[in-house]
This record gives structure tokens, C-alpha cells and sequence, in this order.
């Protein structure tokens, strides 16, 4: 009869760490392909592009596209052009509310000439200086927080003549509309003439003043908006 053999618990421990280990290895085989990239390299020359093209671009109207480019600063003659179109701008938007308070008047016996702005006029004329304010002093304290070079003349400028170009557009707008309601009328056997006081005097005429004062106001708004918005990196 055969002693018994005693059992070591390291051999046996050392036997069940080889075979889990190599069961692990059955288990998890060892990935050694990398994944396949799902990026379509066709479209990445497309956007490098896209990007450089935008990069570079001379903005004039464009202060969506200076926030968005912000970290860029822009060469001296694209500065130099800014500069010139915001005093351009400035002395247009100047020019044009002077006439507006100083020209419109109306003859009262016994009183003499009396404005005829209302105060409708009054309150978009302050709301748009409160706006074009409120802008520079946004850009004043960003431009402190981030020292971003440049970036305060770029932005201000494209607001303002953003403001402009789309007033002239409503301007061009409004003249077409006119100009197509005055051949109609032509057009028309039974007009003999073509009456347009009531775009100057009466109900209508007020409305129309009214509802063009908020026109601005609401294009001067969203003109300065990006002036508003945080430079975060």
C-alpha cells in the first residue's frame, strides 16, 4: 500500500493560475488591429479649406464671422479699411438723424414752425444711442479681460456697417415697393393721378413712421449683438 502523497497548496495554486490564465487568454484573445476610423478623409481637404478660405477673409459687414475668428488678428490694411468704413459709417448715421430732427417741419399759424418728429422717433433715437453705447462699453471690457489686439476696431466697425447696409436695404425696399405701386397705378386706365400724401400725412402715415422707427431699432439690436458675447476660448 502506497503512502499518500500530501498535496502542496503553492503547487496547486501555481497549476490554477497557469490554467486560468491560459483560459483568459482563450477567453480574451489580445486585440491587435487597431479600430477602423469611420472619418471620411475625402471631406477633411474640403473643410481645411473652407477654414483657410474664412481665416483670411477681408470682413467689412461680417461681425458674426469676426467673433467667430476672433483669435486671429487681422493685418494691417484689413484694419486700415475697418477704420475708414467705420468713420465712413459714423458720419453717414450722424449726417442722416440730423436731417431727420432738423428738416420735418410744420407750419402753424400764430405758433411758426413746429417739429413734426413724435415721440416715437425720439424714443428709437435714444434706444439706437443706448445700444451703440452699451456696445462700445461691452468691447471696452472684453477687450481688457482678453487683450485681444485689434479685435475691439474690427468688431465695432462690422457692427455699424452692418447697421447701415441693412437700413439702406430696408431704404431700397421700401423705394421699390413705391415704385411698383406707381406703375401699377400708371398701368391702370381708370388712375388719372397718382396720390402719395398719404405716406406723409394722416393715420397711415404715422403707423408707417412708427413701425420703420422699430424696424431700426431692431436692426441696430442685431447688428451689436456679438458685441455682447463673452470671448471665451
Amino acid at each position: 500500500m502506497e503512502a499518500s502523497q500530501p498535496v502542496s497548496d503553492d503547487e496547486y495554486s501555481s497549476e490554477t493560475q497557469t490554467t486560468t490564465s491560459a483560459s483568459k487568454d482563450q477567453v480574451e484573445p489580445k486585440i491587435t488591429s487597431a479600430p477602423n476610423n469611420t472619418t471620411k478623409s475625402e471631406f477633411i481637404p474640403r473643410e481645411i479649406e473652407f477654414l483657410n478660405r474664412h481665416r483670411g477673409k477681408l470682413r467689412l459687414c461680417d461681425p458674426k464671422g469676426v467673433y467667430e475668428f476672433r483669435h486671429i488678428k487681422p493685418t494691417l490694411f484689413q484694419s486700415f479699411l475697418q477704420l475708414i468704413t467705420m468713420l465712413i459709417s459714423s458720419a453717414s448715421l450722424f449726417y442722416y438723424y440730423y436731417l431727420i430732427y432738423t428738416t420735418p417741419k410744420i407750419l402753424i399759424s400764430g405758433v411758426g414752425e413746429v417739429s413734426s418728429l413724435t415721440w416715437v422717433d425720439a424714443l428709437a433715437f435714444t434706444a439706437i444711442a443706448v445700444i451703440i453705447i452699451s456696445a462700445l462699453r461691452n468691447l471696452g471690457i472684453q477687450f481688457k479681460q482678453r487683450k485681444l489686439q485689434l479685435y475691439r476696431l474690427a468688431m465695432f466697425s462690422n457692427s455699424l456697417n452692418r447697421m447701415i447696409l441693412n437700413n439702406v436695404r430696408i431704404i431700397i425696399f421700401i423705394l421699390i415697393l413705391i415704385g411698383m405701386a406707381m406703375f401699377v397705378g400708371i398701368q391702370d386706365p381708370t388712375y388719372e393721378t397718382i396720390d402719395l400724401e398719404f405716406l406723409n400725412e394722416g393715420v397711415i402715415a404715422d403707423i408707417f413712421a412708427a413701425l420703420y422707427s422699430l424696424l431700426t431699432v431692431i436692426i441696430t439690436f442685431r447688428a451689436f449683438r456679438f458685441c455682447r458675447k463673452e470671448l471665451a476660448e
